[in-house]
């Protein structure tokens, strides 16, 4: 009996420090240095290796704020269909954009990507998923480019997801039940 007390107390105990560690969470910061910038007026250049994703956004979820040093440059997030589109239109020179004046597509204001952050002091957030999402830059249209490289600051926040909770809350239950049998 003593056993089963004591294990059941065992569990209750860890299920609180899950709840509260996931809870309070951990969080990376880091920097990425020198980085080229296109000096292109209005096109989207994305990087060639994909943002590490989030296997298991059920079990934790990760948030991330990035930050960059130049206010002529706009970041943007988007996944691999739209790095192809946006692509396949620069390498034919634009040909792909739509005749329109107005198009914005691949551009500054175009509304297809993850998230977009167009002020580097404020910058912008990005909820990390999974599957294969790729970093692009850009210089806003009309706005003649500062420099050539590009100092990018980034705090990556893991807490607790869904099925941690439920799991923590299961695993308490479970060890009170425990505690208390005779």
């Amino acid at each position: 009996m003593a056993l089963k007390n004591t294990t059941g107390i065992g569990l209750s105990i860890l299920a609180v420090l899950i709840l509260v560690f996931g809870t309070i969470g951990y969080t990376a910061e880091g920097q990425v240095e020198n980085l080229p910038t296109p000096n292109v007026d209005g096109f989207v250049f994305f990087s060639d290796e994909a943002i590490p994703g989030n296997p298991v956004p059920l079990l934790v979820g990760a948030k991330t704020t990035i930050t960059w040093d130049r206010d002529d440059i706009f970041v943007v997030i988007a996944d691999e269909g739209k790095k192809s589109q946006c692509d396949g239109i620069r390498s034919n020179g634009g040909a792909g954009l739509i005749s329109t004046s107005d198009s914005q597509t691949c551009q500054f204001g175009d509304n297809g990507y993850e998230s977009t952050g167009a002020d580097g002091s404020e910058g912008m957030e990005w909820k990390v998923m999974s599957g294969e999402y790729f970093a692009g830059v850009g210089t806003k249209s009309g706005v003649i480019p500062e420099g050539t490289e590009l100092n990018i600051d980034y705090e990556v926040h893991f807490s607790a997801g869904p099925a941690t909770y439920l799991f923590t809350f299961l695993l308490g239950i479970g060890g009170i039940g425990l505690s208390r049998m005779k």
